[in-house]
């Protein structure tokens, strides 16, 4: 298996440290509002990473961080008229809930910010006593004393000084130095201060995880990940941190998912060109969204439009219709298997989910071709490797009775592409459509 490293730029073989088990930290949602399909892309990237390793034989274990503390969500929950920890108590229940219709697994430790606060003022002090933090207001890491700084990003730290700005009180000594401890300020709430050898404050968003992650999972980490935005500066500052403070390599190999676009610009609360992720499990279901994200490599940068999600929707339709039809002989998936190994080759080569999916619509031809029950079984345990084509809802729910009302509604308005991308979701759910002078009649499809 080949995973691409961020950090020395090349496909390297995999060999995790301690062998037969993965440990893995990715970069979560800071919960100051819904996720949007910007989040969900990266999620969906790593799921797909993690569910290939345990069907490799790897035990994984997998942290996935909230970050339930910060500028916006204290500004927020202010605006609300909310305790910080009520709202976000109510947006970690609204994301969990919407990522539970993209059949994501969900990671083995799902810490929060505020309850590691005695380990990250523990990292913090023993920055500040080896002489890589100074306090003047906040806690600033002093960045010029940590020789590596830039290796991620590429970046020279001369470079990177020019365009950059000082503290507006000018309290840092260097404007590449950032926060590891913020001073409270006097109209925040008391729920948004902890004590600390620096007065009250909260910790700053880098130290976070490199808190969390040395907690749960040890000093260096076999894979660390995230979006594409947290490359620089915010896993350069966790590099810096975590090497300074434990004098040894925070994580192995460093994976960064592919940007998702709209209209040329990535996708983003801060630009206003979001999507929220339940709007759009409510408009195409959370199948065709994770089988959208599916069928690109975790690292190509994705446009999402309109267009896009339906011919994910269609595809995804053809590939649950022949799993229904044909359910297989129900022995084991064999790796050996001609189309098993090609899966496996894809799959271990920096875990190309496009060749690997190529792969299934060839299955896909083959099983409606010839009706092998082999093939049909193969077919079967492959999808259900990446979590596609098997949604499994037994009879039709609320959401599926609502497309079949949309679906006559664009008929009687003589929609018709309409009509058809109604016709792929449904199909995609497991159900066969037929028109009649009555409206859209569904039947539950054999095979599941």
């Amino acid at each position: 298996m080949k995973i691409y490293d961020s950090l020395t730029r090349e496909l390297r073989e995999f060999s995790p440290i301690t062998p037969g088990q993965v440990t893995m930290y990715v970069c979560g949602q800071t919960v100051y509002d819904a996720p949007h399909l910007g989040h969900a892309r990266k999620d969906v990237g790593f799921d797909i990473v993690v569910r290939w390793l345990e069907a490799s034989g790897f035990k994984v274990t997998y942290v996935r961080n909230i970050t339930d503390i910060d500028d916006k969500i204290i500004s927020r929950a202010l605006e609300l008229g909310e305790p910080i920890q009520a709202f976000t108590e109510r947006m970690i229940a609204r994301t969990r809930r919407d990522y539970e219709a993209l059949k994501l697994r969900p990671p083995d430790h799902e810490p929060r910010a505020t309850e590691y606060v005695p380990q990250m003022i523990e990292l913090a002090g023993s920055l500040a006593q080896d002489g890589y933090a100074y306090a003047e207001g906040d806690l600033f890491y002093a960045v010029r004393k940590f020789g590596g700084y830039g290796k991620l990003s590429g970046r020279r730290v001369d470079d990177l000084r020019s365009g950059e700005r000082v503290n507006i009180d000018g309290r840092k000594r260097d404007p590449l130095d950032f926060v590891l401890w913020k001073a409270a300020k006097e109209q925040e709430p008391d729920d948004a201060k902890w004590n600390s050898p620096w007065g009250s404050g909260r910790p700053g968003w880098h130290l976070e995880c490199s808190a969390m992650a040395k907690a749960l999972l040890g000093k260096t980490i076999d894979i660390h990940g995230g979006g594409p935005d947290l490359r620089f500066p915010h896993h350069e500052n966790e590099i810096a941190q975590s090497e300074a403070a434990n004098g040894q390599a925070f994580a192995n190999w460093w994976m960064h998912v592919g940007q998702l676009d709209v209209g040329g610009e990535k996708m983003a609360k801060s630009l206003g060109n979001f999507v929220t992720l339940s709007d759009a499990v409510e408009k195409y279901s959370g199948e065709v969204v994770r089988f959208f994200f599916v069928r690109s490599h975790y690292r190509s940068p994705i446009s999402f439009s309109e267009t896009e999600l339906a011919g994910a929707a269609n595809g995804l339709a053809r590939l649950a219709t022949t799993l229904q039809n044909h359910p297989g002989d129900g022995l084991p998936l064999d790796w050996d298997e001609a189309y098993a190994a090609r899966f496996r080759a894809e799959m271990d080569n920096d875990f190309n989910s496009p060749g690997a999916v190529a792969v299934l619509f060839e299955l896909v031809s083959e099983v409606n071709r010839s009706m092998s029950p082999v093939l049909a079984r193969q077919l079967r345990e492959l999808c259900q490797v990446l979590e596609i084509g098997t949604y499994a809802a037994s009879e039709a729910d609320a959401e599926t009775q609502t497309l079949v009302e949309q679906r006559d509604m664009a008929r009687r308005n003589r929609d018709f592409s309409e009509a058809d991308r109604l016709r792929d979701l449904l199909a995609a759910r497991g159900f066969q459509v037929r028109d009649t002078p009555e409206g859209t009649k569904i039947q539950r499809m054999q095979g599941l």
